[in-house]
């Protein structure tokens, strides 16, 4: 007001006193003059932008909001980057049948038929690999994309691979895996695939396929790292590699959901072929940043054998994680023993999660005591357990059974046998010192190896549990995983469960002293 004229300042004092005066008036009416007097007085505190607002027609008017959503400058990165081109239909081909996976398996044989790699090197023969499974910890893979330059091949090894399965269909599976992970003349392009074989074999541990490992495996982030001038970042997800390589955008918002759900949807057969198709366009767009033809040979093969990028992180990141654990270490030695700052990083066992795709490697091979068996379940988890006694470990996900035995002509409370060429173990598990609740656990443990769901659901996944066996008073041997089959008629208390990775246990020097020599063919 101090900054207008005499004339303005008066007429807007008359505003208000005319305001005050309606006001004044409406609160002597009944009934609705109440809402009238409110209505006066805020109408003299509106702005004249805003009374000239109201009192316009009303398709004219416009909130401060709407003006600014329509005036507000495009999203610069839809704009910048246009989405990845969609696999045409007619070259995605959804394989569920034993005719499906011979058609896939000559296509990728054709990869590599009359081809040497060093006639062409910047257009080497590849397939680009990507696993698909329901979210979940003991949920098996339901889906494999297999891309080649061409077309894209979704495998249902819900379908395909179980052990249900017909024996000619697994068979299939079996060869078109070897095909491509066996061959050394193919390039299996991933991103961070080496999780996703360890989640394949552990779902399907039947497959003859796992003998030997994936050869020429190379991971695109560690491939793009190496042959950008500028060294891209290694953190960073498949999304944002596509876009900082070919300039393209990729949809990944089907990413965590229900792959195990049958018929998938269009959305999802659309992101599952765009998936593994983007590894080859990325892959080849790598090879072009090389600037000599003598590099590519040598920089492939240095991308191959450094694995994944956790194997080649930055100085900066591996400097970081040393200084941590460095930290940790003067912690827990500042705490004593018993004290809480000791145990303020460690997680109860009761309350973490095992590890078990990376302890199946272990398979077969001795852990030490208890304590070590811990560790290999625990991975880089700082766990914290007091002995209660009891024959077994409870984790939050699942359960670890720890069996000895004495002599193979003394009968004890665990008893095995063959039949069919799998080991069967039947558990006594009160003889222990088990719990009820320990064995009631037992009985639902399942492997990963879930069948296909019925009806689009699928089954509800137990616990798992884990076999580590020894003579007294010699070392535990970790014996994999354990598949409830079943109760003894005799006594409740009792569990017959099947060992699901017997075919590496078999492998094992001290399979024989352990369990061999302990086989009965006839159910005890």
């Amino acid at each position: 007001r101090n900054r207008q004229t005499p004339r303005a300042r008066a007429q807007t004092h008359m505003r208000s006193a005319l305001c005050v005066a309606h006001a004044s008036s409406a609160l002597d009416a009944r009934g609705a003059g109440t809402s009238r007097a409110q209505k006066c007085v805020s109408l003299a505190r509106l702005s004249r932008h805003e009374q000239r607002r109201r009192a316009a027609p009303a398709h004219e008017r416009t909130s401060v909001r709407a003006r600014a959503a329509v005036q507000a400058p495009p999203n610069v990165k839809s704009d910048k980057y246009a989405p990845l081109p969609a696999v045409p239909i007619e070259n995605v081909h959804w394989v569920d049948d034993l005719e499906g996976l011979q058609r896939a398996t000559a296509a990728v044989r054709a990869q590599t038929a009359g081809v040497n790699v060093s006639d062409n090197v910047r257009l080497p023969p590849c397939v680009g690999l990507d696993a698909e499974w329901r979210p979940g910890d003991n949920t098996p893979v339901a889906l494999l994309q297999v891309a080649t330059r061409d077309e894209v091949f979704l495998i249902d090894l819900l379908a395909t691979a179980p052990r249900g399965c017909a024996p000619e269909v697994i068979e299939a599976t079996d060869e078109l895996l070897k095909a491509i992970l066996w061959e050394e003349k193919l390039y299996k392009l991933g991103f961070s695939f080496g999780y996703d074989v360890k989640r394949m074999k552990a779902s399907y541990s039947h497959l003859s396929v796992w003998d030997e490992t994936c050869k020429n495996l190379v991971d695109v982030k560690q491939l793009a790292y190496a042959a950008s001038p500028n060294k891209m970042s290694l953190r960073c997800g498949l999304a944002v590699l596509t876009r900082q390589v070919i300039g393209c955008m990729l949809d990944k918002k089907e990413q965590c959901s229900d792959w195990a759900k049958r018929p998938l949807t269009a959305s999802q057969r659309a992101y599952a072929a765009a998936d593994g198709y983007s590894l080859c366009l990325i892959f080849d767009k790598c090879l072009t940043m090389i600037k000599e033809d003598d590099d590519v040979l040598r920089i492939l093969t240095e991308v191959v054998e450094a694995g994944e990028p956790l194997r080649g992180l930055p100085r900066k990141v591996k400097k970081v994680r040393v200084l941590k654990q460095k930290e940790r270490a003067k912690a827990a030695k500042r705490g004593g023993q018993g004290k809480p700052c000791q145990f303020a990083r460690e997680t109860a066992l009761e309350e973490a999660n095992a590890d078990i795709l990376s302890a199946l490697e272990s398979v077969g091979k001795v852990v030490g005591g208890r304590k070590g068996a811990i560790e290999l379940l625990a991975g880089e988890q700082d766990i914290r357990h007091k002995n209660d006694g009891r024959n077994v470990h409870a984790w939050a996900n699942a359960m670890a059974v720890f069996v000895s035995v004495g002599k193979p002509q003394t009968r004890g409370p665990t008893t095995f046998w063959e039949r069919d060429g799998e080991i069967y173990m039947k558990w006594d598990g009160k003889a222990g010192g088990a719990l009820d609740e320990d064995i009631a656990r037992l009985r639902r443990s399942k492997s990963s190896e879930v069948t296909k769901p019925v009806d689009g659901e699928g089954d509800v996944a137990g616990d798992s549990a884990l076999l580590f066996i020894r003579r007294p008073p010699g070392q535990y041997m970790f014996c994999g995983r354990l598949e409830n089959v079943g109760q003894s008629s005799s006594d409740k208390d009792v569990a017959v469960c099947r060992l699901v990775d017997a075919e590496s246990v078999r492998t094992s020097d001290t399979y024989f002293q352990l369990i061999g020599c302990r086989l009965s063919g006839s159910v005890p």
